[in-house]
């Protein structure tokens, strides 16, 4: 039964509080912690990561706080196990020409620094106050340079015992780095592939690449490998503890069995000493040959999870040693970890197989599956209280209609004005019918307002759904929230309230609705009262622009990804706004037509007024003649018009003529 959808985990290490891990759910990788406490060893705190941002290492800072770094990203975010519902810090690394990403990391807790190098052998140093008056200022850059002499990247770093100033790094090689001189003082060839594990024991570090079956013992005072451990499959992770003078290496490899070394101290001191007495100038040849062969170790016992029924052997995903106990962990369901003890003084080593029962209490307390122990709150079937969380089913809920609220008396007498009065005038009439109208649309006014508050979102609750939309890469519900928000206040509010870190995310959201002209048509959303969305999409961007310009400025200096996200932005809005010149002068042409159009029907209405009085035109008074009197009548009225218009220009020209010998 293996846990094929982990990512990676780690606990908090000693005192043990609990342990963070990321798997994927539903296609999408999730952030949980686990706390190991009796009172709350069942509760988990989920939270959804972007869909591109697979987390690759998890790197425990104190009993609260942890980063998580992530696959060919340029960031890595800052949390809080005691609030995983948002990011506390998200920081972004110095990008250079290349695509740099996060590499490793390792946190100094006597000097409170976190050292990070990327994948451009770029070292940073930061300094960390978990009491800092900022919230999301935890960690500050003190300093960052590139390491010109490593040519190849660094997967692991380990601080070194013996000073605070230097730092070993690791990938096939090992190299001793000085922070004070910002040089490589030393280094040792080790493996083919880079470095998946590693420890430091006192003046020794233990260390295994990918794929390899090998742990090495390095002595770090001469930079040599004194021993070996070899195991039966590749490495994946290994402990060594000392307790009561007594000392373990357990060690989880590929098949997810855990391999246990009785007494690797003690192997290791010896092989040190061979080492140091083959040096000296008195020892003979053949000493000082056997003293310079690398000792293998064989591992003592297999370590395997047994499920009762069916035989089958539980993959073990991770471990770390509470004292004298070693303490292992298994995914259960794909959603939590179920831990298992084992203590090497009341269970010897002496076999060279030890199978355990697979724990059955974590089955057992989901009992009918009527909780899920991966979700946050616990789903209720009997209850009233329907809070929406994702989608766009508003339409599911039946609304209140809100009814005429108009008592019977008063209806009654809107219905006697309505029959009437007899004696009123016109105007009268005309009055109270526009009062009547503009008391309907008032009402149906207040009944749309009524509605969107009752299916609409506030400004307290508005920033938390929206966030949860971008957290789970909810479209339907980010669409909704979009087109529910038409006042701009809500939306001034809403986006003022955002994290920083959720700017990037909302502006891909609304380049892609510009980009495929969402809800284009108010018809598409006049169904469930969302109105017109077009318009709020501009007023969405802007607000993000000038609430987090400063942040997006910053941040673009030299994030190409940015650049990358606000340029397709930008091309989005400016392929819609592409043909406005052309609708521009569309509505001029068309608003013209319109006008003359209704300045002729003007000048018609007025001379058919003139002539004739519109109350005396009676539908009785007016006689149609039809087939051969048609055309009689057309004929002479044109003749009647020829005869006219020959008068007209007559007149006109002896009146001219006239006037011309009046000037002579």
């Amino acid at each position: 039964m293996a846990s094929n959808s982990l990512i990676t985990s780690e606990f908090s290490g000693i005192p043990l509080k609990g342990i963070a891990f990321t798997n994927v759910s539903l296609d999408t990788p999730v952030l949980k912690y686990q706390p190991l406490n009796n009172s709350n060893a069942d509760s988990l705190a989920p939270l959804a990561l972007d869909n591109t941002s697979i987390p690759s290492t998890i790197v425990w800072l104190d009993e609260s706080y942890f980063i998580v770094m992530y696959e060919n990203k340029p960031y890595f975010d800052l949390f809080d196990s005691n609030d995983l519902t948002k990011i506390s810090q998200h920081v972004d690394l110095i990008v250079s020409s290349s695509n740099a990403s996060c590499a490793c990391a390792v946190f100094d807790a006597t000097t409170s620094q976190l050292y990070l190098m990327d994948t451009s052998n770029r070292f940073y140093r930061y300094t960390f106050d978990k009491y800092s008056a900022h919230e999301d200022a935890k960690l500050d850059l003190l300093s960052n340079f590139v390491i010109a002499e490593l040519t190849e990247t660094i997967s692991k770093m380990a601080l070194s015992p013996q000073s605070n100033e230097r730092i070993y790094l690791m990938s096939n090689s090992l190299y001793q780095f000085d922070l004070g001189s910002k040089t490589i003082v030393g280094s040792l060839n080790l493996f083919v592939e880079k470095t998946n594990c590693f420890q430091v024991y006192d003046d020794y570090l233990l260390i295994s690449s990918t794929n390899d079956r090998f742990i090495n013992v390095v002595d770090l005072n001469h930079l040599k490998t004194t021993c070996i451990f070899v195991m039966n499959a590749p490495v994946i992770k290994f402990s060594l503890v000392k307790h009561k003078k007594k000392s373990l290496l357990a060690a989880i490899d590929q098949d997810g069995f855990v391999e246990l070394f009785s007494e690797p101290l003690e192997q290791i001191l010896s092989s040190s000493s061979l080492s140091s007495s083959s040096s000296s100038s008195t020892a003979s040849k053949r000493r000082r040959r056997a003293a310079n062969a690398v000792k293998s170790i064989q591992y003592n016992s297999i370590l395997k999870v047994a499920e009762d029924v069916s035989g089958l052997f539980t993959k073990v995903d991770n471990m770390i040693f509470d004292h004298d106990n070693l303490i292992i962990s298994y995914l259960q369901n794909e959603n939590f970890f179920v831990l298992d003890r084992f203590n090497r003084f009341v269970n010897p080593i002496d076999q060279l197989e030890i199978k355990i029962a697979r724990k059955k209490s974590s089955v057992d307390a989901l009992k009918l599956r009527t909780q899920d122990k991966a979700s946050l709150k616990n789903y209720s079937e009997n209850s009233q209280n329907f809070t929406i969380r994702t989608g766009d089913n508003y339409i599911d809920l039946d609304p209140i209609s809100i009814q005429d609220t108009d008592s019977p008396q008063e209806n009654a007498e809107d219905d006697e004005d309505d029959i009437g009065d007899d004696f009123s005038t016109l105007v009268t009439r005309l009055d109270k019918s526009t009062n009547a109208l503009n008391d309907k649309s008032l009402k149906k006014k207040r009944s749309k307002v009524n509605e969107q508050t009752k299916f609409g979102f506030q400004v307290g609750t508005l920033t938390t759904n929206i966030s949860q939309a971008l957290r789970n890469n909810d479209s339907s519900l980010f669409d909704s929230i979009i087109n529910t928000a038409t006042d701009e206040n809500v939306v001034k509010s809403t986006i003022s309230q955002l994290e920083q870190h959720t700017v990037l995310k909302i502006l891909d959201k609304l380049a892609e609705l510009v980009y495929k002209n969402k809800f284009k048509n108010t018809n598409e959303g006049a169904d469930l009262g969302l109105g017109n969305s077009s318009i709020n999409l501009t007023t969405w961007i802007r607000y993000v622009l000038v609430f987090h310009g400063t942040y997006l400025i910053g941040s673009s200096n030299g994030n190409a990804d940015l650049r990358r996200r606000l340029g397709l932005l930008a091309l989005s809005m400016k392929k819609r706004a592409g043909n406005m010149n052309r609708l521009l002068e569309l509505k001029g042409s068309l608003s013209l037509v319109a006008t003359k159009a209704a300045v002729i029907r003007e000048v018609e209405n007025l001379e058919t007024n003139g002539t004739i009085d519109n109350d005396e035109l009676v539908e009785e008074d007016v006689e149609y003649i039809e087939d051969e009197e048609d055309v009689d009548m057309l004929e002479k009225d044109l003749t009647d018009s020829d005869t006219e218009n020959e008068q007209y220009i007559a007149e006109t020209i002896d009146e001219g003529m006239e006037s011309e010998d009046d000037l002579e």
